[in-house]
Formats: C-alpha cells, sequence, structure tokens
C-alpha cells in the first residue's frame, strides 16, 4: 500500500466509511491539503472506524491507510517548512 494516493484511497476503502473522492482544486494551499487530510484520517481512524462495526478486514486496510497518510503528512509538513 505504499505509495497510496487520496483518489487510490477510493479503491481500498469501503464505502460506509465515508471517504469521497478529492479534486486537485481542494489541494491548492496548505490549508486546504491540511482540512482534507484531517477528513481523510477520521474516516480510517483505528478508533473510530472499530465503533462503527467494521469487519477485521476493514479494521486492518484503515489502519495500513492510516499510517500512510501520517507518513505522507509528516512528508508534506517537512517540506513546507523547508
Amino acid at each position: 500500500m505504499r505509495g497510496l494516493t487520496l483518489h487510490a484511497c477510493i479503491l481500498v476503502l469501503w464505502p460506509e466509511c465515508g471517504w469521497e473522492p478529492v479534486s486537485l482544486t481542494d489541494l491548492i494551499t496548505s490549508n486546504s491539503v491540511k482540512k482534507v487530510y484531517r477528513k481523510a484520517t477520521l474516516c480510517v481512524h483505528p478508533d473510530k472506524v472499530q465503533q462503527k462495526g467494521a469487519t477485521v478486514q476493514q479494521k486492518y486496510t484503515a489502519e495500513k491507510v492510516f499510517d500512510i497518510l501520517k507518513e505522507a503528512w509528516n512528508k508534506f509538513n517537512k517540506e513546507e517548512l523547508s
């Protein structure tokens, strides 16, 4: 799942998780990226997924996507500060 993009999330996530595709125009500013990142992490946060009664496979997928999103966010922040 390395290199997962926000668009690819729709291919691996299930419809009930709440994720919807994001256009590039929604990612123009740092603030908009932050907003989309937060929305994405809420859809796949392990605690939230557990509360919604996800299957074992959905929990595993959500956990992996959550980890990849955190990694991408850290890289984005590092590049923003450079």
